[in-house]
C-alpha cells in the first residue's frame, strides 16, 4: 500500500477493533498507542493484523476441533505483534 505523504491516514473498522484489543492487553501504554498512531500510520497496520489474530484465535478457541498447535502459533502470533507494537511505542 503506498501512502502520499502529508495525506492523513483513515482507520479501518479492523484496525481500530485491533487498536481496542491492544489497549486492554497494554494498558500502561493506552495513550501512547492512539497518540503513536497518528504518527506512525504503519502502527494502524500492525493494529488491524493484531485485531485479525487475535478474532481468529477466540474462534479456534471456542472450536472444540481447533488443532491445539494453530491455536498456539496464534498465541505467538499476537505475542509478537504485542512486542512489535512495544518496541514501535518506545523506539527500541
Amino acid at each position: 500500500m503506498v501512502r502520499k505523504e502529508g495525506v492523513a491516514h483513515i482507520p479501518r473498522p479492523a484496525a481500530e477493533q485491533g487498536m481496542a484489543r491492544l489497549m486492554m492487553r497494554l494498558p500502561a501504554t493506552r495513550a501512547t498507542i492512539r497518540a503513536t498512531a497518528v504518527s506512525r500510520p504503519h502502527l494502524y497496520e500492525l493494529c488491524e493484523a493484531y485485531g485479525e489474530a487475535c478474532a481468529a484465535l477466540d474462534r479456534m478457541r471456542k472450536d472444540v476441533s481447533a488443532d491445539p498447535a494453530i491455536i498456539t502459533e496464534y498465541e505467538i502470533i499476537c505475542a509478537e505483534i504485542e512486542i512489535d507494537v512495544i518496541r514501535i511505542l518506545f523506539d527500541e
